[in-house]
């Protein structure tokens, strides 16, 4: 049986509806910060690019002031942009999907743990699983953070859009959200115009931690072990991914590159990963209110809380928060 590839799923009608939505933005927002005399030729540039006129297209453009150039040049950077992000909203949408209705497609993680647990070795090949993907440091060189965070906002929106669609959000509040993050975006220098150093790479590229891995690597892990379970296959200490850094490490004759950016890197690395913990606990201490009153504690955590220096008398029966305290306090220490 064949599998469908969903990476070239696109649901063209939600496509057509929404590049229609961001076009109309775009258009308004470009009308605003340029002359008629440039809008009408990004209208005339648009038109040549879809009856393939490229003659009269390169002659345009080679006719176009700096300043023309300018705008025009971010016009048609940000569009294609916008309609990515669309179809990456719908891509999720429909992973979503066949994910919940327990559909297979290319790559799936349950079909793929499924057709190895039918080979002789699956235990083996299962627990020694591995891929290591390298951040490095080109795609911090091209897209700034705040750009990366506007297309983040963007993203959000859209995935609202369907609810917005159904009556669930109002629809003016929406857009006008959304208008204002693509006119930032307009109007937000794409890319540096200083040279990046490395340790900028490093604390630029951590962002990607912050906002993805710290949050999918370990839901990926459990996930990994919850399905190979379900084929019968208990795992110890697999491995599936494991994430790798480039930048500040690289040796490949960078002479900005030395033994104090390494560990700069490695520093920056466990602070992020150190403060997502504490984040965590911090969360734990929240939700876990349960009183001895009404339920039991074991004996660790018990002891755990006993040694915490939350002596706060609405904490007598919150174990679980006194526990969680006194993690918090250790890691406060000084080492």
């Amino acid at each position: 049986m064949t599998l469908q590839k969903l990476e070239s799923y696109t649901n063209k009608e939600i496509i057509k509806e929404e590049a229609e939505i961001l076009t109309t933005i775009l258009e308004d927002i470009a009308k605003n910060l340029v002359s008629p005399e440039t809008f009408d030729k990004i209208l005339e540039l648009k038109k040549l690019s879809v009856s393939k006129d490229y003659l009269k297209l390169d002659q345009i453009v080679k006719e176009l002031s700096n300043e023309e150039m300018t705008v025009i040049s971010r016009y048609f950077a940000i569009l294609p942009l916008l309609i990515n992000i669309s179809e990456d909203v719908d891509l999720a949408f429909e992973i979503n999907h066949q994910n919940n209705v327990g559909q297979d497609y290319l790559g799936k993680l349950s079909s793929t743990i499924r057709q190895v647990a039918e080979t002789e070795n699956a235990q083996e090949i299962l627990e020694h699983l591995n891929v290591v993907p390298v951040l490095t440091a080109h795609p911090t060189q091209v897209q700034r953070k705040t750009m990366l965070d506007l297309t983040t906002h963007i993203h959000s929106l859209l995935r609202q859009h369907r609810d917005v669609k159904a009556g669930l959000m109002n629809e003016t509040k929406w857009y006008n959200n959304l208008r204002r993050n693509i006119e930032i975006m307009m109007q937000t220098d794409m890319i540096r115009e200083k040279k990046l150093k490395v340790t900028n790479e490093i604390t630029n590229v951590m962002e990607y931690y912050n906002s993805s891995f710290l949050q999918a690597v370990p839901n990926l892990m459990l996930e990994y072990k919850r399905l190979a379970k379900e084929q019968g296959i208990e795992l110890q200490q697999p491995k599936p991914i494991t994430m790798g850094m480039w930048i500040g490490g690289d040796r490949d004759g960078n002479p900005f590159v030395t033994a104090e950016t390494l560990k700069r890197s490695a520093t920056i690395q466990s602070e992020v990963v150190l403060n997502y913990y504490i984040q965590k606990i911090s969360s734990l201490y929240r939700n876990f209110s349960l009183s001895t009153n009404l339920s039991k504690t074991s004996q660790a955590v018990e002891e755990m809380a006993a040694r915490s220096s939350d002596t706060s008398v609405f904490r007598e029966k919150e174990p679980y928060r006194r526990a969680f305290h006194y993690i918090q306090s250790s890691w406060s220490k000084p080492c």
